[in-house]
């Protein structure tokens, strides 16, 4: 299937004004999630906010509005609707690329997926990979977002594993600019906490083993273990396919932002951020249009102002699309929540995950399976309690169940993938007949105290 990406113009600046108080900039489309705009033109450690946001800590609503002579404006609604919904969830995902079962047709680009790309823009993200803009052939473009170094060019060296993108590339005196997970680099997982504190640019704090940021790359995310995702924000959409949710690289780096100007989270420059529908106005902060002069597929131009040296604030977005493009306007709202965008436990007696009956000296075996979605990695607890005829038990971490009115944690450390791991293989003659309840739960930190943040509960009833 042939790979149209999103038209971009490398950045040019349209407006430059300085004055020894105001810079006010203009850009044709986006340049640089991971990154922010303006990253590569006016420093490396340059972080873009939403329109309204000037330092302190507040609720921001951003509004986004159809221009009413635009063609296609009935048709646009649903899908913008759609985007705006998916932006105020933030809801990290995993196989966010939809191919079969798409209601996208294959020869068609699908709107939605479109829209959600060019308003991530208009609220400061950029590209994760090189993209057009770096100026390169389309092979070299997945290689993680930089500047050029002291040397005045890109070094591409996918590294061993043959991945441009990837955390063992060799990128010589190329500038990082893209925000990473010191923890682990995977743009694939978000930690809890999204500030400074858990997330770099400075290549120093990569993990043992790593050379280069790694991008939300699908083929990276293949690396990672997990198929049919990719950022958002990534570069690149092909005709046949949606892509309607967000990732972890996505949501990191906008509530990076969020974290204000400080970037640490929880204190008082934070903010929120709401976008808004308005319907068909052209006075919007971000609108939305056809036009076949301004754009040859889909392009954003954004105005923005600095707040400090090192941040800035869009004061107005417009979005383009080209007519002449095969486009396919969703009318279907999104499932919220999306799938594997929190941790999936499930614990199985034999095959049931819900109710099951047996007779006296029939096998149970009790498995347990656990999607780590976007969060393996994430510090955690797990817990595996059982409700029996003689008493409430916990399973411990050497896999005993132990009686006790108190929880005990059957694991204390990351989150990870487990795939039906055996914890009791038995004779249900051993058991006194009745009803057993057992509940799997992993929680969402770390603190000792069981949760029940997601959970998955099994009753096996024994008949005498």
């Amino acid at each position: 299937m042939k790979r149209t990406r999103y038209q971009l113009a490398s950045f040019t600046l349209i407006d430059l004004k300085l004055t020894l108080l105001s810079l006010a900039i203009s850009v044709v489309s986006p340049s640089i999630a991971g990154t922010f705009e303006f990253a590569r033109e006016h420093g490396v450690d340059i972080i873009t906010h939403p329109s309204g946001y000037r330092g302190e800590g507040t609720s921001l609503t951003v509004r986004l509005g159809i221009s009413p002579s635009s063609l296609h404006a009935e048709e646009m609604v649903i899908p913008i609707q759609n985007t705006i919904s998916t932006w105020n969830n933030l809801l990290p995902t995993i196989n966010n690329i939809v191919k079969e079962g798409s209601n996208v047709p294959a020869d068609q680009f699908d709107f939605e997926s479109v829209v959600l790309h060019e308003v991530g823009h208009c609220i400061g993200l950029g590209h994760p990979n090189l993209a057009s803009e770096s100026g390169l052939n389309s092979a070299d473009r997945n290689f993680t977002q930089s500047t050029r170094g002291a040397d005045n060019q890109f070094n591409l060296d996918k590294g061993p594993d043959g991945v441009s993108g990837s955390g063992d590339d060799l990128r010589g005196d190329d500038i990082n600019l893209h925000w990473f997970r010191k923890s682990n680099n995977n743009p694939f997982s978000i930690a809890t906490k999204v500030d400074m504190t858990t997330y770099s640019r400075d290549l120093s704090d990569l993990p043992p083993g790593n050379t280069f940021v790694a991008n939300a790359d699908r083929h990276v995310a293949a690396l990672f273990g997990i198929q049919n995702t990719e950022a958002v924000m990534q570069q690149g959409v092909h005709a046949g396919e949606a892509q309607r949710t967000l990732t972890a690289d996505d949501v990191a780096i906008l509530r990076l932002a969020m974290s204000g100007l400080d970037k640490v989270a929880g204190t008082a420059d934070d903010y929120s951020l709401k976008l808004e529908f308005i319907g068909f106005t052209d006075a919007a902060d971000i609108v939305l249009s056809f036009d076949n002069n301004r754009a040859s597929f889909s392009v954003c131009e954004i105005s923005a102002e600095p707040i400090n040296s090192s941040h800035f604030v869009i004061t107005r977005g417009q979005i383009y699309f080209n007519s002449n493009i095969s486009w396919f306007f969703n009318n279907i709202p999104p499932p919220f929540p999306p799938q594997h965008s929190t941790p999936v436990p499930t614990i199985f007696a034999n095959s049931a995950t819900d109710s099951i009956t047996l007779s006296q000296n029939d096998s149970l075996a009790l498995t347990v399976s656990l999607d780590p979605g976007v969060y393996g990695g994430n510090q955690t607890n797990y817990w595996i309690q059982a409700i029996t005829p003689m008493g409430t038990f916990w399973l411990n971490n050497k896999l005993e169940f132990i009686p006790s009115e108190q929880p005990l944690r059957m694991h204390e450390g990351e989150l990870f993938a487990i795939d039906h791991f055996p914890i009791l293989n038995i004779s249900t003659g051993e058991l006194p007949a009745g009803t057993y309840t057992l509940t799997f739960t992993v929680d969402d930190n770390q603190d000792g105290i069981i949760n029940d943040t997601v959970k998955s509960t099994v009753t096996i009833t024994i008949a005498p």
